[in-house]
C-alpha cells in the first residue's frame, strides 16, 4: 500500500511539471518560426523522455541571460530594463540591458517575440529593436500602448530595474549592401521600427549606395517617432523622407476619421494616396500612359527621352533621371536631339544636367532649352542627374539622349575629380589604350597628382606606361611606368592630356591620380594676397577636391588668416569634420605635417607655415553645400631681434628679401636703413635713435619701434610693419606684424593676433665676417672697464707708496 501511494504522488508531480498548452491568444500571429505551439510540442517530448527515464535533470527551466550568444529562437532569456523614455502619450522607447560590452547579434530585418503574463493570461508579441545593430551593452525597443491591448497593460506596468522575457531572432529579410538600386519604405505610427535598422546600416556603410525613400505616416507632427534621428538620416544624399500627417491629409480629403479600429487602415490609406503624389507622374504631367518620366538608370549603358518624344512634351511636366554607375568609373552623357521652348535664361521650359545628385546648386553643370543640343559632359564620379521641366505653356519636341559608363578615357571638365586605370585597384586588363581630356574653363590650368602608381617598368617606358601631354618640359610631354610616384604636372594651357596602355603581358596594380583645374587649384607666389572657395560666396559645388598653393621665396613663412568661414557642420555623433572640411598643410603637398582641419562656420586661429610653402584643401561630400571660405595670407620675414640695456639688434638674410635694396628696410625712419654684409640685413640702434620711445604696457617699461619693409612696386605701394620691443631690465627682445590695411578684414586692428616670433635656429647664418652678436654686450664692457679701473688704482695706489 505503501509503495502504491508513493507512485501515486510520484505521478502527480509528474503531472504537475506537464507542459501546459499555449491558448490561441499566447500567439503573436507573424509567422515567426518556431511558433509558440511549436515549443510547446518540443517541451512536451522533452517531458515524455524525462518521465519515461524518471530522471527529472533533463527538464530545463528558464535560462538567465549571460551574452547575446546564447539567444535564442526556443527559448525566452531574461533581460533587465535600464530605461524608459516616454517619446508620446502612448509611445516608449524602452532600453534593455546587455552584459558589459556584448551585442544582441540580431541583422538588420529581424525581430524579436515579448512574452507577458496579465491576469495569469500569457501573451507574446513581435518587437523590432530600434537600435544599431552594433550597439554593445543595450539594445531598445519602440513600443507602443493600446487602450485594451493586453500587452499594453503589460508594459505599462514596467519600471526601469524589472525584467522582460525575450526570445529570437526571428525573421526572413536578410539585407546586404547595394542588393538593390532603390528602396521605398513605408511605415505607418510603430511600423517605422523595422525600417530603422536597416536605414542605419545603408548610411552607416560608405560604400552602400542603395536610395531609400521613406515615408512615414503620423497623425500630428508632434506623434512623429524619431525625429532626430530621422533629420540626421535625410542630410544623406541617398536617403529621402517624407511625412503625412493623416488627421491634416483627412480634413484635406473631406473625409471623417473613422471609429478607432479603423485608425491604423485610415492612416495607411492616406499615406499610400500620398505616396502615388509623391513619387508617380501625378495629374499635372499629363503623360500618355506607359511613358516613363524619370527614374533610375543603373545599367552600363542606355537612353533616354522627355515624355511622348519625338512628340511634343506635356505642360506642366517635370522629370528626373539618376544615373548611377560602377564606382570607381564615370558617366558619358550625350544629347541626340534637343528641341525645347526658348528663353534667355531658360526659366520657361528647361533641362538641368548635374554632377551629381539633383538639386544641389552646387552640382549644376548647367541649364539648357531651345534647339542648340548641350555639349557631352563626363561626370568626375560615378553619379550623374538630369532634370526635364515644363511649364504650362509653349511645347516642343523635347529631347533624345544616350548615357554609358565609360572606365577609359573621356573629356573631364569638372573643377576637380579622380582617374584610375581600368579596374583599379586590381591588376589592370592587357591591350588596353585610354585617352583622357581634362580641359579647364577659361585661360586657367590644370594640375594633376599621382596618389598610386604601378605599372610595368623598362628603362624607356615602352611596355606599359601613362603618358601625360601638354605640361611642361620636352615636347610637352611625358612617359611615366615602374613603382615611382611621378610629380606633380601642371598644363602649360588650359588643357591637358593623360594617355594610359598596356601591352600583351604583365600588368600591375596600375594608378589613381586626382586632378584640379579652374579656380579649384591654384598657386600664389605674391608676397601678400587672397582668394576663397569656388562660387564663393555662392554656395560651393558638390564632390570636390580642390588645392591652393603658397610658394613664397626661401626664407619666409607664410601667415594665414580666416576672414570668413562656412561650411558643413562636423559629424554630430563623432564631432569631428567628417564631411566638408578645410585642412592646412605645412609643405606643398597633403604628405605635409597637418597645421589644421576646419568646418562649420567658426573662425579658426591665424597659423603659420614652418618653411616657405603652406597647401590649403577644401574636401566636400556628395549632399549638402555651404557658402564656403575666405582668406586672406602675407609672407611673414624671419629675423632675429635681440637687445642689451641700451640699443636694438636686428639680423635678416638678405636672401628672405631678394631683390630688395637695403634702403627698403628701416627702424623708425629711412634715416635708420639696413646695413648689408655676408648676406645679412643688419640694424643696429641706440634706444634714443630710430623713433624709438619708451612706454608701459602691462605695467612694464618696454621701448618699442617700428620695423619697415618696402615691397612697394610699379606705383603702387606695398609697406609691412614689424612693431619691435625690448625690456630692458630683462634684456628680452620680441616683434610683432602690424598692419593697418583692410585687406586682413578682422585682423586689421590689432597686432597681438599676428605675433610672429620664429625661433634662432631658423635664422640662416650670415657669410663673411659678420657674425650673430650676443643679445648684450653692454655688461662685458662695463665688466672690464671695471677691472681696468681697478688695475689702474692699485697701480696708483703703489706708486704713491713708493714716492
Amino acid at each position: 500500500m505503501m509503495d502504491e501511494r508513493e507512485e501515486d504522488a510520484d505521478e502527480e508531480a509528474w503531472l504537475q511539471l506537464r507542459p501546459v498548452e499555449p491558448l490561441p491568444s499566447q500567439c503573436c500571429g507573424s509567422g515567426c518560426s518556431p511558433c509558440v505551439f511549436d515549443l510547446y510540442h518540443q517541451e512536451l517530448a522533452k517531458w515524455e523522455a524525462a518521465r519515461a527515464s524518471k530522471d527529472r535533470s533533463l527538464l530545463s527551466g528558464e535560462e538567465s541571460q549571460s551574452c547575446p550568444s546564447k539567444l535564442s529562437p526556443e527559448t525566452f532569456l531574461a533581460f533587465r530594463i535600464s530605461a524608459m523614455d516616454r517619446l508620446t502619450e502612448d509611445t516608449y522607447c524602452v532600453r534593455f540591458a546587455l552584459p558589459r560590452d556584448c551585442q544582441l547579434g540580431l541583422r538588420p530585418g529581424q525581430h524579436l517575440i515579448l512574452r507577458g503574463k496579465v491576469d495569469g493570461l500569457e501573451i507574446q508579441r513581435a518587437y523590432t529593436p530600434i537600435s544599431p545593430a552594433n550597439a554593445e551593452g543595450y539594445f531598445e525597443v519602440l513600443i507602443k500602448c493600446y487602450p485594451t491591448g493586453l500587452m499594453s497593460q503589460y508594459v505599462r506596468s514596467w519600471s526601469t530595474g524589472d525584467t522582460a522575457f525575450w526570445r529570437g531572432p526571428f525573421g526572413d529579410f536578410f539585407y546586404k549592401a547595394n542588393q538593390y538600386g532603390e528602396l521605398l519604405m513605408l511605415a505607418s505610427g510603430t511600423g517605422l521600427a523595422p525600417m530603422v535598422p536597416v536605414l542605419q546600416t545603408i548610411t552607416d556603410n560608405a560604400e552602400d549606395e542603395t536610395f531609400v525613400t521613406l515615408v512615414g505616416c503620423f497623425k500630428t507632427f508632434e506623434g512623429i517617432y524619431l525625429k532626430t534621428f530621422l533629420q540626421e538620416q535625410a542630410r544623406f544624399w541617398n536617403v529621402r523622407t517624407f511625412f503625412v500627417l493623416s488627421q491634416t491629409l483627412r480634413s484635406w480629403l473631406g473625409r471623417p476619421a473613422g471609429p478607432p479600429s479603423e485608425e491604423m487602415l485610415a492612416e495607411l490609406g492616406s499615406c499610400l494616396l500620398l505616396v502615388v503624389v509623391l513619387l508617380g507622374p501625378g495629374p499635372r504631367a499629363h503623360a500618355m500612359k506607359g511613358v516613363k518620366c524619370g527614374g533610375v538608370l543603373s545599367a552600363p549603358s542606355g537612353n533616354f527621352s522627355s515624355p511622348n518624344f519625338p512628340r511634343l512634351y506635356p505642360y506642366n511636366t517635370e522629370c528626373s533621371w539618376l544615373i548611377v554607375v560602377a564606382e570607381g568609373s564615370s558617366v558619358v552623357l550625350t544629347f541626340h536631339a534637343f528641341d525645347l521652348e526658348y528663353h534667355d535664361s531658360c526659366g520657361f521650359d528647361y533641362l538641368e544636367v548635374y554632377n551629381g545628385a539633383s538639386g544641389d546648386k552646387g552640382s549644376l553643370l548647367g541649364r539648357f532649352c531651345g534647339q542648340v543640343p548641350p555639349p557631352p559632359f563626363t561626370s568626375s564620379w560615378h553619379v550623374m542627374s538630369v532634370v526635364f521641366h515644363s511649364d504650362k505653356h509653349v511645347a516642343s519636341h523635347g529631347f533624345s539622349a544616350g548615357y554609358q559608363k565609360d572606365v577609359c578615357g573621356g573629356v573631364l571638365t569638372g573643377l576637380s575629380g579622380v582617374l584610375t586605370s581600368p579596374e583599379y585597384p586590381d591588376n589592370y586588363p592587357n591591350n588596353v589604350e585610354c585617352h583622357w581630356v581634362i580641359r579647364a574653363s577659361g585661360p586657367a590650368t590644370v594640375k594633376l597628382v599621382f596618389m598610386d602608381f604601378q605599372v610595368e617598368g623598362n628603362e624607356e617606358c615602352t611596355y606599359d606606361y601613362v603618358a601625360v601631354l601638354g605640361g611642361p618640359g620636352p615636347a610637352h610631354g611625358h612617359h611615366y611606368c615602374g613603382s615611382t610616384r611621378p610629380p606633380t604636372l601642371v598644363s602649360l594651357g588650359h588643357e591637358l592630356q593623360v594617355i594610359f596602355k598596356s601591352d600583351f603581358n604583365i600588368g600591375g596594380r596600375g594608378f589613381k591620380a586626382y586632378y584640379f583645374s579652374g579656380e579649384c587649384q591654384e598657386v600664389y607666389t605674391a608676397i601678400r594676397g587672397n582668394f576663397s572657395s569656388p562660387q564663393y560666396p555662392s554656395t560651393y559645388p558638390n564632390n570636390i577636391h580642390c588645392h591652393w598653393t603658397i610658394r613664397l621665396p626661401p626664407g619666409y613663412r607664410v601667415r594665414l588668416f580666416f576672414l570668413d568661414l562656412d561650411l558643413e557642420g562636423p559629424n554630430s555623433l563623432t564631432r569631428t569634420c567628417d564631411f566638408d572640411h578645410l585642412a592646412a598643410f605645412d609643405g606643398a603637398s597633403e604628405e605635409a605635417p597637418l597645421l589644421g582641419n576646419w568646418c562649420g562656420h567658426h573662425l579658426p586661429a591665424p597659423v603659420t607655415s614652418g618653411h616657405n610653402q603652406l597647401l590649403l584643401l577644401l574636401h566636400t561630400d556628395r549632399s549638402t553645400t555651404r557658402r564656403g571660405f575666405s582668406v586672406a595670407y602675407i609672407g611673414v620675414v624671419p629675423m632675429n631681434v635681440s637687445c642689451s640695456r641700451t640699443d636694438f639688434q636686428i639680423l635678416i638674410s638678405a636672401q628672405a628679401l631678394a631683390p630688395l635694396e637695403r634702403t627698403k628696410v628701416y627702424l623708425g625712419s629711412r634715416n635708420c636703413a639696413a646695413q648689408e654684409a655676408g648676406g645679412t640685413f643688419r640694424i643696429q640702434a641706440r634706444f634714443d635713435t630710430c623713433g624709438t620711445e619708451s612706454q608701459r604696457r602691462n605695467n612694464t617699461s618696454v621701448i618699442v619701434s617700428v620695423l619697415y619693409i618696402d615691397f612697394s612696386a610699379g606705383g603702387q605701394e606695398d609697406i609691412h610693419e614689424y612693431e619691435v620691443r625690448c625690456e630692458p631690465r630683462r634684456k628680452e627682445a620680441s616683434v610683432h606684424l602690424l598692419s593697418g590695411s583692410d585687406w586682413l578684414g578682422p585682423y586689421a586692428a590689432t597686432a597681438e593676433h599676428l605675433q610672429e616670433a620664429p625661433p634662432r635656429d631658423e635664422v640662416e647664418a650670415p657669410e663673411g665676417p659678420v657674425a650673430m652678436v650676443a643679445q648684450d654686450t653692454s655688461d662685458i664692457v662695463f665688466l672690464g672697464l671695471c677691472i681696468l679701473a681697478g688695475v689702474l688704482m692699485v697701480i696708483a695706489i703703489v706708486v704713491l707708496m713708493l714716492l
